[in-house]
């Protein structure tokens, strides 16, 4: 079998296609992954669709392209890239586990990321996403999630919908914020299903999200009004870790 041609043109379709894939907007069935941890994972867990590469193929793999050094810097938008690959979107289920951690209208994908590293740091099953969070396929969300993406269960919903569900299937819900009755995380007990639900940035969990939760708990802390949130949900889950 003959070996295809190198990729050397920027002006090539499939570099343009490919390129693309940084924008949300083209990201249908797949996205690009610029991460080598996360690559390995993709081809792992057979998520790896496509793999794209300078000099040396780094694993056998059969849908393989060979392009330049300016072309995969071009792809990658970084310059210390040997290859790069696109993923099949993960697939989302609703077998949710005991402990969850629900996301309400996170803007910094960033922080998702680091949430979704710290999921599976401390054992919680699943990743809830209210439908107007950051994309989780941003590169700066990739590039925090240190290669976990494919090892959560991670799903997006309708948040008051799926609390009302969980609730009505024995999980306790508590978002975190301030209310008339709010309990530090630390008077709370430890139970078998718990849902754990933070909010945006700078708003915090919306009330209507808040209304519906069992209860709504604090972290007290000294010489500082708030926590960032990826922070917050790292003691959370460190606290009631099963």
């Amino acid at each position: 079998m003959l070996k295809e041609k190198m990729i050397s043109s920027l002006d090539n379709k499939t570099v343009k296609n490919l390129t693309k894939l940084h924008q949300k907007k083209y990201r249908e069935d797949s996205f690009l992954i610029c991460d080598k941890k996360l690559i390995d994972k993709a081809y792992e867990k057979k998520y790896l669709i496509q793999l794209i590469y300078t000099n040396n193929k780094p694993f056998e793999f059969e849908n393989s392209i060979e392009v330049s050094r300016e072309v995969i810097n071009k792809i990658s938008k970084k310059d210390n890239l040997d290859y790069v690959g696109v993923s099949k979107l993960i697939k989302e289920n609703n077998n949710y586990g005991n402990r969850i951690i629900i996301l309400d209208q996170l803007q910094d994908p960033l922080n998702i990321g680091r949430i979704i590293e710290s999921c599976i740091h401390f054992g919680f099953d699943s990743l809830i996403l209210s439908k107007d969070c950051a994309d989780i396929y941003n590169e700066k969300c990739l590039d925090n999630c240190n290669g976990n993406l494919y090892d959560l269960n991670i799903c997006h919903a309708d948040l008051i919908d799926e609390i009302n569900e969980l609730k009505n299937h024995g999980y306790k819900v508590y978002a975190t914020g301030l209310s008339n009755n709010t309990l530090d995380f630390n008077d709370i007990n430890s139970e078998e299903k718990m849902a754990f639900v933070l909010g945006n940035e700078g708003s915090g969990v919306s009330k209507e999200i808040m209304d519906i939760c069992n209860k709504t708990i604090k972290i007290d802390m000294c010489n500082i009004d708030s926590l960032n949130v990826a922070m917050a949900a790292s003691i959370i889950m460190y606290k009631f870790k099963i």
